[in-house]
């Protein structure tokens, strides 16, 4: 797995590391307004998991890349991202379909160009849009992503959107 990026964070009266743009710590919850808060650069913690349409739960604590055959991916390969193999019964999963990128303190989904593209509902909205290729779309909280024809996950985190 690759190593955690360090990012700029700051830590709770607790001594977690947190966005610095959290009012509460997404450890313990303490409120993050009234300390006196000094940044410094730390390993970047997981951003939150996916909880997949088949009772799997994935933490987000590195890129991760999405399909039928991830394994062979050249960002697998270079240890840039964790391969995540996803089916379904049409094929329509590419063998490099999707990555969540991680940046900073954001998650990010982005289509890899695959045939049957990926899509995102996010909270509140009643259907799916396909996102477009190559194009980076930031993911908050409570977001659910169809991957090929039919298969989801969600996007959790205990981080504010």
């Amino acid at each position: 797995m690759p190593e955690p990026p360090h990012v700029l964070g700051v830590n709770c009266k607790n001594h977690h590391f947190n966005d610095p743009r959290a009012r509460y710590c997404a450890v313990c919850g303490i409120s993050m307004m009234q300390a006196t808060l000094a940044p410094f650069k730390g390993p970047r913690p997981p951003l939150g998991i996916l909880l997949v349409d088949d009772g799997q739960t994935v933490p987000l604590a590195a890129d991760l890349l999405i399909g039928r055959e991830p394994r062979r991916a050249p960002e697998v390969a270079e240890r840039r991202a964790i391969p995540m193999r996803l089916t379904d019964e049409d094929g329509s999963i590419s063998r490099r379909h999707t990555l969540v990128s991680l940046d900073g303190w954001q998650v990010r989904l982005v289509d890899l160009g695959s045939v049957n593209g990926t899509a995102v509902r996010p909270p509140g909205a009643a259907d799916f849009e396909r996102i477009p290729p190559h194009t980076p779309v930031k993911l908050v909280p409570g977001t659910a992503a169809r991957i090929g024809a039919s298969r989801t996950f969600r996007f959790e985190s205990n981080r504010e959107p």
